[in-house]
């Protein structure tokens, strides 16, 4: 059974990496049912949504009779049984579509092999092959059914295949040539399988039992597209997730009926990193080739790069910048477009076949334009969407999770295309620094950011870089560090200090902001003391009332250390040198806050890996604190919130504590809403009840308050965007607007970091993927 999720497992590698470096600073201030679909940018995008009858495989759409056809991996959702299913859900695409709705649900199940992973229509034949995996990855077979006896509106002939086509191997996509009336099979074992469809369709099966050819390629080849003109086929090679090459195949010597060259070792062509599907447009003969891992789609021009001339197949080709993880392409000839689904944003983008293609690419320069795929909570919610079924007639993309959820999402192209942007996201403006963690000195007006690449801290003007005037966002000054991604702290305004851990170092800097801010840069320049934490230290926390950190620390991330700031500050570091105490918590505990008001630190704990967890510890922090280390063998409370914890921050003035609950992506996310009067370091009696929640986007990661006007801000990492709430009517007190987001603000790919600097209303994030820049916009 084939369960590719290869954006999701991307999406985990870099979320889980930036997590434990402890992605930002100013989690906490200085100082249900899910809604329907939220306004993204002041507008509102609507979806529908099909339940499907299990997890699913690429669909595919047959415009003449009007039909969706979606292969069932497995009867559950995310194949959590490892029971394979044998069943295409049959959908009317005429009454489920970007317009009409009323038909969202499948009208029958046609019966297929073990495992089917992927569908492609023959609309000449009216035949549907259905690729099947089967469970051990070596038996592959083709399914053929009969589209006229299966479809819409007929459903007599779902009860079986045609016939069975019988190939070995690992199947996991196809491509159809119809001017040779060959279907090529991409065999992830290292083939790419011809067969011959004149003699093997829903009228005909007499060739369906003949041996198929076979082109090695021993790269992995995972997807596949032709170009009918120049009969050449495009297999993309995914490898082990990494692949960046594309085998480019002479379908003229190698199809049904002929196979001279079907043993010639195909020429490669090099692609982004993470290479994942490809699509042709055929009028132009540009190939557009989705790089996972880097976030763009290569453009091959195919007139100079194909099964006989192969004079530029050696070059490094135009890259568009999309977003993170564009795992599936398709080209909609009607609208100039090249849509790309971007797995870990959420997001459909557009690329201007006219503009950017083989011959052209003037189109191709900066980040394309681009909308939202899928839901962000409610029923309709579906996590990392990698793949979709593309309905031009209608208008619509059939947007699925291969081996994921069994919801599909039902989204318009109409708005957001090569000609048509009012339907695009509009996203918050953005500079071009490169930073992972970031925290807002507000007495200042200081904006510290850890670089991202570099052994640096990155000290920007909040006057000059804020919302609606980005003139002076480059860094006035650089504070030499000993690693990259440093994670930096809200400063202690008491003795001018910034703390930035270096997870690298194992250490903690002393940073002094009195001589180092966006006015006065003099001491900038200095390399700061330090102090040895332990391995792999997170964003610190300070309570300036005890002079005390705390920094959470190890390889689990189990560990917080406590430390005395009374002696270790800008002016005084005779006690840097000291041995913190201990405070042991579960693992995955990255992000903490402190309540000043009730002397408390909250630690969330987000589990060992894949944000398990569903606890957060309560500290007392009048017990363990940089002169008393009594309560630090033990926590006060163990609160019991939302799946996978992640962020947390506290607004004392409403004596609320949120707790960002990320749950892995999986299910929408949410805020757990708690009482920090009663449930504290002291006093524990609210600690044990259940909790209301908040809504937010997909896989939110981290929050902040905003003191002067109570507003929260949270990242959804698979979202590319902010959910703004009411704090007024979501706390401790007041639930009424927790359902409601006030508004949800797009931003770059994969948001990181986040800090708010109240003087200027401005909410600055850091954009993780690519690391190339801060999204700013006003709060």
């Amino acid at each position: 059974m084939k369960s590719h999720r290869t954006g999701r497992s991307w999406t985990w590698r870099l979320a889980l990496t930036i997590v434990m470096l402890a992605l930002a600073a100013a989690c906490s201030s200085a100082g249900g049912h899910a809604a329907s679909p939220a306004a993204l940018d002041g507008q509102r995008t609507t979806f529908g949504s099909i339940v499907l009858d299990g997890s699913p495989g690429t669909p595919a759409v047959n415009a003449r009779t009007g039909t969706l056809y979606v292969p069932l991996q497995c009867p559950d959702s995310f194949c959590r049984s490892g029971q394979p299913a044998h069943v295409l859900d049959v959908i009317n695409a005429a009454t489920c579509n970007a317009k009409v709705r009323s038909g969202c649900k499948p009208v029958a199940r046609a019966t297929v092999g073990v495992s089917p992973n992927a569908a492609v229509v023959d609309e000449a034949t009216d035949t549907i092959y259905v690729t099947n995996s089967v469970t051990d990855g070596n038996d592959g077979t083709v399914s053929v059914v009969d589209g006229a006896r299966c479809n819409a509106r007929v459903t007599a002939g779902c009860g079986k295949p045609r016939a069975t086509i019988k190939l070995g191997g690992f199947v996991v996509a196809a491509a159809l040539n119809p001017a040779t009336h060959t279907l090529y099979v991409a065999d992830l074992k290292g083939a790419v399988d011809a067969i011959d469809v004149a003699a093997c369709n829903a009228a005909t099966t007499r060739g369906c039992d003949r041996p198929v050819r076979k082109v090695s390629d021993g790269q992995g080849p995972a997807a596949l597209a032709v170009d009918v003109a120049t009969d050449t086929v495009y297999a993309v090679n995914n490898g082990s997730g990494d692949g960046n090459t594309v085998s480019v195949i002479d379908g003229s010597t190698c199809n049904g009926t002929r196979g001279s060259g079907c043993g010639q070792v195909p020429r490669t062509t090099t692609v982004g990193s993470g290479a994942a599907w490809a699509a042709v447009d055929q009028a132009s003969h540009a190939v557009y080739v989705t790089g996972g891992n880097d976030g763009t789609v290569s453009v091959i021009n195919g007139a100079r790069c194909n099964a006989r001339v192969s004079s530029d197949c050696g070059r490094t080709w135009p890259a568009v910048t999309t977003g993170a993880g564009p795992a599936f392409v398709a080209v909609d000839p009607a609208r100039d477009t090249a849509f790309t689904l971007n797995s870990v944003d959420d997001t459909l983008s557009a690329i201007n076949t006219t503009t950017c293609n083989g011959t052209s690419t003037s189109g191709c320069q900066g980040r394309i334009r681009d909308a939202q795929a899928s839901p962000h909570h409610g029923p309709g919610y579906l996590a990392f969407p990698n793949q979709f079924a593309l309905a031009p007639q209608t208008g619509s993309a059939y947007v699925v999770n291969i081996g994921g959820s069994n919801v599909m999402s039902v989204v318009s192209v109409r708005d957001c295309n090569a000609t048509r942007t009012t339907g695009c996201r509009t996203e918050a403006p953005s500079v071009p620094d490169h930073e992972s963690t970031i925290s807002a000195d507000p007495a200042t007006g200081t904006i510290y950011a850890g670089h991202s690449s570099r052994p640096q801290i990155d000290v920007l003007n909040s006057a000059t870089c804020q919302a609606g005037r980005l003139t002076g966002c480059a860094p006035v000054a650089e504070i030499p560090v000993g690693h990259p991604m440093a994670n930096v702290s809200a400063v202690d305004r008491t003795t001018h200090t910034l703390y930035a851990a270096d997870p690298e170092g194992g250490t903690v800097a002393v940073i002094n902001t009195g001589n180092c801010n966006a006015r006065d840069t003099a001491g900038c320049a200095q390399h700061p003391p330090v102090i040895k934490v332990g391995a792999a230290p997170n964003t610190p926390v300070i309570n300036p009332v005890t002079r005390t950190l705390y920094v959470s620390y190890g390889s689990q991330a189990n560990r917080i250390a406590v430390v005395s700031t009374a002696t270790c500050n800008a002016t005084r570091s005779s006690g840097c040198g000291q041995s913190p105490a201990v405070v042991k918590v579960p693992d995955g505990t990255v992000i903490l806050a402190v309540s000043t008001a009730t002397d408390t630190v909250y630690a969330p704990n987000s589990g060992a890996s894949s944000f398990s967890g569903h606890t957060m510890s309560v500290i007392n922090g009048a017990a363990c604190n940089g002169t008393s280390h009594s309560g630090c063998s033990h926590l006060a409370a163990t609160v019991t919130v939302g799946s996978g914890p992640s962020g947390v921050a506290v607004n004392d003035h409403t004596h609320t504590v949120y707790v960002v609950n990320n749950a892995n992506g999986d299910s929408p996310g949410s805020l757990s809403v708690i009482n920090g009067a009663t449930c504290n370091g002291t006093d524990t009696a609210g600690c044990g009840r259940s909790f209301p929640t908040a809504v937010t986007g997909g896989a939110p990661l981290l929050a902040a308050v905003n003191a002067a006007t109570g507003r929260i801000y949270v990242i959804d990492f698979a979202s590319a965007a902010v959910t703004v709430l009411d704090g007024s009517r979501c706390n401790a007190s007041v639930t009424s607007g927790c359902g409601t987001p006030l508004r949800e603000q797009a931003v770059g790919s994969a948001p990181s970091g986040l800090a708010v600097s109240p003087p200027v209303n401005t909410v600055y994030v850091a954009d993780g993927f690519q690391a190339g820049s801060v999204s700013v916009f006003r709060g």
